[in-house]
């Protein structure tokens, strides 16, 4: 506590100041003028700038990259981007150790830096190539692994109604995705050579060891419908490594008789024009019944095929190969319950 005595306190009050608030404007004065340098001083110490180029090497030797990924990582994380010139800048970098990675697709580049109080440091990033690695991890598992075979099927009614000039069911297989027919006139299926398929009629198998083909002609009137199997890796089919054709017959009638003739039209030659002779001629017949009604069925088909093909290079009328030949087919069914 301070005492004033009335004589000072009259000299105070003629326009003079008081010592203890001189003394306090001063101090006041003097901290905003320290403050402001104070502050600037300890932000160019505590702060720095890394900057430099991103650059790759090949036979030509050393080119800035525009446009790369450049990303400092460390108390703070900054992101930029090289510029036209492959240059980047990073400001207001807090001292510390930093890693400072460049990124460009398909290439890779990083560094350690450490940045100290006000300092300019300068990177240089040379991108290198990223090697491709590759990883199988195999996992067991309780599932039974299941191979499945694509197939395609050839329904009766287009085994009846699509164009065949042949009459074969071989003709019909180049309908399916995959089945083409080769310069030597034999059926490759599904990329696979004639001789590494197979044919099965009524899941026996009935292919040629020689050429691959089915071994026996059926006539087509007694074919239900045409299977392609591809992959046919069950035991079941021969373990065949392209693809295999399988045909099934129809069912014999257990209820009442039935009889179909086919073709009986012949074709004529024609030779410059005129007839000479008989060009082709391919009737079949098939008959189908009962042997014991509702128990035992039979079916018979019978084909002749008298064929004459012209080889153009020889005479008009020496020019043609003949093919003849006689095709019988004979099919019993049996049921052991009574049919409804």
């Amino acid at each position: 506590m301070r005492f004033v005595y009335p004589e000072d306190e009259r000299a105070y009050t003629r326009g003079k100041i008081k010592p203890n608030g001189v003394f306090l404007l001063a101090a006041l004065f003097a901290m905003c003028l320290l403050f402001p340098l104070s502050a600037r001083a300890q932000s160019s110490v505590k702060s720095g700038t890394v900057e430099g180029t991103v650059l790759v090497v090949d036979s030509r030797g050393p080119s800035l990259l525009p446009g790369a990924k450049v990303i400092l990582k460390g108390a703070t994380t900054l992101e930029t981007e090289t510029g036209a010139e492959g240059k980047y800048s990073f400001f207001n970098v807090e001292p510390g150790e930093y890693a400072i990675e460049a990124d460009f697709p398909g290439m890779y580049a990083a560094q350690m830096v450490a940045v100290s109080p006000g300092a300019d440091v300068k990177v240089s990033l040379e991108l290198k190539l990223i090697a491709v690695k590759t990883s199988v991890t195999v996992a067991a598992s309780s599932n039974e692994v299941d191979v499945s075979t694509s197939s395609a099927t050839i329904s009766e009614k287009i085994v009846e109604d699509a164009p065949n000039a042949n009459q074969r069911f071989e003709s019909l297989l180049p309908l399916v995705p995959g089945v083409v027919r080769g310069p030597d006139g034999r059926i490759n299926m599904k990329g696979a050579r004639n001789s590494q398929s197979g044919a099965l009629v009524n899941s026996a198998n009935v292919t040629d060891p020689a050429s691959g083909s089915p071994a026996i002609n059926l006539p087509i009137d007694v074919v239900s419908s045409v299977q392609v199997i591809s992959n046919p890796y069950d035991p079941q089919y021969g373990k065949l490594t392209g693809a295999l054709s399988t045909v099934e017959t129809k069912t014999s009638n257990y209820e009442k008789y039935h009889f179909t003739v086919q073709n009986i039209v012949p074709r004529w030659r024609d030779r410059a024009g005129t007839i000479a002779g008989l060009g082709a001629a391919t009737p079949r017949m098939t008959f189908t019944g009962p042997i014991l009604k509702d128990r035992v069925a039979f079916t018979q088909s019978f084909e002749y095929r008298f064929v004459r093909t012209p080889v153009n290079s020889l005479p008009a009328l020496q020019r043609d190969t003949k093919l003849e030949g006689f095709n019988s087919y004979t099919q019993f069914d049996l049921t052991r319950v009574s049919r409804p």
